[in-house]
């Protein structure tokens, strides 16, 4: 069975993990005492916090607009950055500048399709923004017509989690990241039967 027909498969509540290059998988995974995930084949993978896609309109970033972000927090900072680096070493991190936020660009293969994105942090420490670098339109051709995928932003950004799904004291952009992850795998499927595979996950060991 197919990664994509594995998340219709295990719905909702089955723990699913994401490895470094951003492929899904369910089974072959342990945990070890300091809170890490390995998988048999796939070495170290990072689980997919719980999470609903969502759509519609992209909150503005509300953070003030004021000389200094939270950010600036070395520390706080820090926190994404290692997060990424350990779960996501391959993905380059862009420091802020006057008009950018800290953001990180990389590639995620989901094993049926490779996608570059970009994940920006919010002046409001809420939930990044997600996008697609670059490729094609984010959707299917039908005749004529141009169907969008669903749970995209108004923007063309990536809807990968509800805004109340995100934590800014727990979360990292890893967190975002795998919602990513998951995302894509859920919209390479989709691109192939027109059914959006499964809503997100809510598992008790996400």
């Amino acid at each position: 069975m197919t990664i994509a027909a594995l998340l219709g498969h295990f719905k909702i509540h089955v723990p699913r993990y994401v490895t470094m290059d951003g492929q899904i998988v369910f089974n072959g995974v342990s945990a070890s005492g300091d809170g890490s995930y390995t998988h048999t084949d796939h070495g170290a993978v990072t689980p997919v916090a719980n999470h609903t896609f969502h759509g519609g309109e992209e909150e503005p970033d509300d953070g003030p607009d004021a000389p200094t972000h939270w950010w600036d927090d070395s520390d706080e900072l820090a926190r994404h950055i290692e997060a990424m680096a350990k779960c996501f070493p391959k993905f380059v991190f862009i420091p802020a500048s006057e008009k950018l936020a800290p953001c990180w660009i990389g590639e995620i293969d989901t094993g049926r399709g490779k996608f570059e994105v970009g994940v920006v942090l919010r002046r409001d420490r809420g939930l990044p923004s997600v996008k697609v670098i670059g490729g094609p339109r984010l959707g299917v051709s039908a005749g004529r017509s141009w169907i969008p995928s669903p749970h995209l932003y108004l923007n063309g950004n990536l809807c990968v989690a509800d805004r109340a799904d995100w934590e800014p004291d727990g979360h990292t952009a890893a967190t975002a990241t795998a919602w990513a992850a998951h995302w894509l795998a859920a919209y390479t499927e989709w691109r192939m039967t027109r059914r959006w595979p499964v809503e997100g996950v809510r598992s008790s060991a996400a």
